[in-house]
């Protein structure tokens, strides 16, 4: 196959991060084999989805991006990730249709505890309501629900782009993988595990928002072309950016992975440009000032908890993922041309 790749390297992004600090929350252990317990009591885990949930680990990444949150909150957000895994593993095998029931189950208890379908992950998600308590009813909470509901929006989108083959353009992308990857709402739920609920005009502050935005690119394009190998071998590859920038474009793979690294540098670049305006910003009260400040220390867990994640456990890499590591050398199971970035689903 001329032109082929069997293999390709992902860019070095821990030497561009060495900026931020690496945290681990300490209720992990318990906080997480508690959480574990709880999803696996609602039965709602095929065999597959349960060997991808260990696989994953992805209490581990809760810990590694709330270092702060205490016990309860800490637990709370590992139930939610826990309820991403459940939609996200779900809505990879379904169509726009099926994805869009599976967003009411989740959506209709999220904004209505009483509604009800008899589903397991209604059941799920309602538990998990109630253990934020009042905040989901603050302004930060329907923020909250807002970016949850994104999330969906998105993910059925994905569904349907995924059922007719179809990839988008890069700007339109990014646009869609900033919703149907999570992290927003997931980044949003660090204001409930710091016991704030910040103002719209923080949110609204241009280098608050620089800096928020480019906390949510480094985590989607990181996860991107870590994912890509496992996602072309499952032929879910036309949602990730490595095949975006190769269609779009016309670029090879190991170039594609190359501007991931370079696009990466430019948000880590920015972001700390940004960081440094805000910290010389006032919002009028010293203690909003110190809110703010609190919650963009805790943001800045997740850029470099992703990164430390992927290769910690075997989400993306299984078995290879020290030799990853080490080589950042990838191995393909399906061999990839620049020409079959536009039928990847084959």
């Amino acid at each position: 196959m001329v032109g082929a790749s069997e293999y390709f390297y992902v860019p070095d992004l821990l030497p561009v991060s060495s900026g931020f600090t690496l945290g681990l929350n300490p209720h992990y252990a318990q906080a997480s084999a508690e959480s574990r317990a709880w999803l696996t009591s609602h039965n709602a885990l095929s065999s597959r989805t349960l060997a991808i949930f260990t696989r994953a680990n992805m209490e581990q990444l809760v810990a590694r991006c709330y270092p702060s949150a205490p016990y309860d909150e800490f637990r709370t957000v590992c139930d939610f990730v826990c309820l991403l895994v459940v939609i996200d593993e779900m809505s990879d095998e379904q169509n726009g249709a099926d994805a869009h029931k599976t967003g009411e189950s989740f959506l209709g208890v999220l904004r209505d505890p009483k509604w009800d379908n008899g589903t397991p992950l209604a059941a799920l998600t309602r538990e998990f309501r109630a253990r934020l308590g009042d905040w989901v009813d603050t302004d930060a909470g329907k923020r909250f629900v807002h970016h949850c509901e994104n999330y969906m929006n998105g993910t059925i989108r994905e569904a349907g782009l995924r059922e007719r083959g179809e990839i988008l353009p890069t700007a339109e992308y990014q646009d869609l993988r900033r919703e149907n990857s999570a992290v927003r709402p997931c980044v949003a739920l660090m204001e409930y595990s710091l016991g704030l609920n910040l103002p719209d005009a923080v949110h609204d502050n241009e280098h608050f928002g620089i800096l928020y935005w480019n906390v949510i690119d480094m985590v989607c394009w990181a996860n991107d072309v870590y994912s890509f190998a496992i996602e072309h071998e499952n032929g879910l590859a036309g949602n990730n950016v490595v095949t975006v920038l190769m269609h779009d474009e016309g670029i090879n793979l190991q170039t594609a992975s190359n501007r991931v690294g370079e696009h990466y540098k430019y948000l880590v670049d920015t972001y700390w440009t940004a960081r440094e305006a805000l910290s010389k910003h006032t919002f009028g009260d010293p203690k909003l000032d110190e809110q703010v400040q609190s919650y963009v220390r805790e943001m800045a867990n997740w850029p470099i908890g992703n990164i430390v994640w992927s290769f910690e456990t075997r989400r993306y890499f299984g078995d290879q993922k020290e030799q990853v590591k080490a080589t950042r050398r990838v191995n393909l199971k399906r061999a990839v041309t620049q020409s079959s970035a536009v039928a990847l689903r084959a």
